[in-house]
């Protein structure tokens, strides 16, 4: 009963009939179920690889390098281009900042490779993979 005193007076008229009464309570469940929902109710604004690019050494030195998935949408799409020199150790990734890995095969090189994750809403963000030779790595002095 308080609660309808607290409406009329704040409509600045009373509510005489239970339709309308009805009406504002159904309105008020409307406007407290809507909310902000946080990242998973839609696209996250950021989404990116960490690190961007990264340099592997062919033949390979058998190190992998981990790759996080930053933002977007899981489940996540992961697709090698050049299956024959890269090795990724996983074809879809979930949850929150995913990582894969990435190590060279030794059977052939190729320069540049990429990687192209996919979130759920088919965005995409590619990972360049340079391959350098023992030689190349010396003469550059990495």
């Amino acid at each position: 009963m308080a609660m309808w005193r607290a409406v009329d007076l704040f409509l600045g008229y009373p509510m005489k009939s239970c339709a309308a009464k009805l009406c504002v309570v159904i309105l008020a469940g409307f406007l407290a179920s809507c909310g902000g929902g946080g990242d998973v109710a839609g696209d996250v604004s950021t989404f990116s690889l960490s690190p961007k690019e990264i340099s592997i050494g062919c033949p390979p030195d058998l190190n992998p390098t981990y790759i996080t998935i930053i933002g977007g949408q899981p489940p996540y799409r992961i697709i090698n281009s050049w299956p024959d020199a890269m090795i990724v150790d996983k074809t879809e990734a979930t949850g929150k900042d995913p990582v894969f890995k990435v190590t060279a095969t030794g059977t052939s090189c190729v320069n540049p490779g990429t990687i192209t994750v996919l979130d759920y809403h088919s965005k995409m963000v590619g990972l360049e993979v340079k391959m350098e030779t023992k030689e190349a790595a010396a003469t550059t002095g990495n």
